[in-house]
C-alpha cells in the first residue's frame, strides 16, 4: 500500500510499520511526534496553523493551547537531525513541511 508510505530526501515515514527513518536509522518518535509528521508531509508545502495541528494531531478543538504544539514541533525537530530543517516556522501562522529546494 503506498499510501502507508511517505518519503521526502532521506526521509521515510512508514505509517503500516509505525517507523520513521532518516539515512536509513530508525527514529525513536512518540505517537504523538509520529502524527505530527505524518499530518506535516501529507499537507506539505501548505501551512499548518497551531489549531489546524492541534485539531488533527490531538483531535479536538484546543485554542489557546499553541504553545502544545510547539513544545511537540521542538522535540520533533531535535530528533529528525539532518531532516529538521523541513519543518519551516511560518512565523504568526503556524508550520509547513518542505525541503529546501521546493
Amino acid at each position: 500500500d503506498n499510501d502507508a508510505l511517505l518519503t521526502a530526501g532521506f526521509l521515510k515515514l512508514d505509517k503500516a510499520a509505525h517507523q520513521v527513518m532518516v539515512h536509513d536509522v530508525p527514529l525513536d518518535l512518540t505517537s504523538t511526534e509520529f502524527k505530527l509528521l505524518i499530518t506535516l508531509m501529507e499537507r506539505r508545502g501548505r501551512v499548518q496553523t497551531r489549531d489546524d495541528l492541534l485539531e488533527t494531531v490531538w483531535g479536538y478543538e484546543y485554542s489557546g493551547y499553541g504553545r502544545t504544539v510547539d513544545t511537540h514541533i521542538r522535540r520533533l525537530r531535535e530528533k529528525l537531525g539532518d531532516a529538521s530543517d523541513w519543518v519551516e516556522t511560518v512565523r504568526g501562522v503556524g508550520y509547513r513541511f518542505r525541503l529546501g529546494n521546493e
